[in-house]
């Protein structure tokens, strides 16, 4: 436990948007009440699934005073969704999970250690790919730490993996875009010249294939939304930001050891 650690144990705000993720939400929230880590709440905003995850979610909640549950009457997608969560967040840390992915049981452990040890308020982890049946497949690393400019290069960070102090974030939200609404928030975020740090480690399991995320034509398509909305004066630079993020991502996919061994040294 944290306590054996330092004798500050913040509460940390634990935000999940779900949409019809009946076969996988079960577990994420098990990977988050079986933290070693206890004092967290876990808000898990339901957008109007017609599965039955709604029915899940009641029956932890239920059961786990920690478990907010929200269920919406409009469908309105996951960066809406996480801004209702937020609203709603009481914690000094902010962490995010998506409903269909997974934690380690040592995670928010090991990174709130790590951001109070070093005075850091936005960190995040190495994590791995898994299969839609739950394989692993890969491991992806990070670069030490991100500032705006490197993160117009490509989204190095795993949202599952992040956790921001709230004093950071402030009013901040996510902007109604339907895919990488997160990477448009990290770069939100650190637009004042603040820095992101990688915490050594891997925590979270991202599950490939299942999200909006993982149509790669409507990644390349957003990549230009998001820089020419989030950085407007660095629009200009899109043709040569471009060809990098392509290149990037291709190695990404078919080259994790290589795109590995780049990132860490970026």
């Amino acid at each position: 436990m944290i306590d054996r650690l330092t004798s500050i144990s913040p509460l940390v705000s634990i935000i999940m948007p779900n949409y019809n993720s009946e076969d996988f939400i079960h577990i994420a929230i098990e990977s988050v009440l079986n933290q070693t880590y206890q004092n967290l709440e876990l808000i898990i905003v339901d957008d109007l699934s017609s599965d039955n995850s709604p029915s899940v979610i009641s029956k932890y909640a239920a059961n786990d005073h920690r478990v907010v549950p929200v269920f919406k009457i409009t469908n309105q997608g996951a960066a809406l969704s996480r801004n209702v969560a937020l609203d709603l967040a009481k914690g000094e840390y902010i962490a995010f999970l998506d409903s269909d992915d997974i934690w380690t049981n040592d995670k928010l452990e090991m990174q709130i250690k790590f951001m109070l040890n070093n005075n850091y308020e936005f960190i995040y982890s190495y994590y791995d790919v898994i299969s839609n049946t739950g394989d692993y497949c890969y491991n992806l690393k990070a670069p030490n730490k991100v500032t705006r400019n490197k993160l117009l290069l490509s989204c190095f960070i795993g949202c599952s993996s992040v956790v921001i102090a709230s004093s950071l974030l402030g009013k901040t939200r996510q902007r109604d875009i339907v895919c990488r609404n997160d990477y448009m928030f990290w770069l939100d975020i650190l637009k004042n010249g603040d820095i992101g740090y990688c915490c050594p480690g891997t925590f979270s399991s991202y599950r490939r294939g299942f999200g909006i995320s993982s149509n790669k034509l409507r990644n390349f398509k957003f990549y230009c939304y998001v820089i020419v909305n989030a950085t407007p004066l660095r629009a200009l630079l899109l043709p040569v930001t471009l060809p990098i993020f392509l290149v990037i991502n291709i190695i990404k996919k078919s080259f994790t050891s290589l795109y590995n061994k780049i990132v860490i040294n970026i």
